[in-house]
């Protein structure tokens, strides 16, 4: 069945558009983009959109930490383009609000930031790091991984029990 988006989906007046979303994918999930490359900014929103997501997009880190302070998030996607230090050190000071200090993140960059996973496995919150040409399967991977996660990890933290054996733990 094919699905259209009318001008309150945002579209514009009149542009109807079949197939641009799946049906039945809507999430309850919000997403935090960062990019500073427009394009690559509406391709990334344009995936998380066709799988149900509600996307926040922001060019720079001035306006993530706004965005943040006016929308609940789930997720943050966020390029780090030529900037992986400054990028890091945002993600550091939006992770400092309370409220946010568990948000998972996923990190986009180019090969030549390797070696950038395991910078941020030293984080607060759940950190991936997606390496450039970004495949939407491997991304949507990623990001249904990191929603769902984190709250199984919780819940085992908080219910599990010490174990009574090597090597097992009993989760009651």
């Amino acid at each position: 069945m094919r699905n259209t988006l009318r001008p309150d989906d945002g579209s514009g007046p009149g542009d109807a558009r079949e197939g641009t979303f799946r049906e039945g994918n809507k999430k309850n999930a919000s997403v935090l983009i960062v990019d500073p490359s427009p394009l690559s900014l509406i391709a990334v929103a344009g995936v998380l959109h066709y799988y149900g997501y509600m996307c926040t997009c922001a060019r720079t880190a001035k306006a993530a930490h706004q965005a943040t302070s006016e929308t609940n998030l789930d997720l943050l996607i966020w390029d780090v383009a030529d900037d992986a230090a400054g990028v890091l050190e945002s993600l550091a000071q939006l992770r400092r609000i309370a409220t946010l200090d568990q948000l998972p993140a996923v990190l986009l960059a180019e090969s030549r930031w390797a070696g950038l996973e395991k910078k941020t496995q030293s984080l607060s919150a759940a950190t991936r790091t997606l390496f450039k040409p970004i495949d939407p399967d491997a991304l949507m991977a990623v990001v249904d991984h990191l929603l769902w996660m984190p709250t199984l990890i919780s819940a085992h933290r908080k219910r599990g029990a010490k174990p009574s054996r090597t090597g097992w733990v009993t989760l009651e």
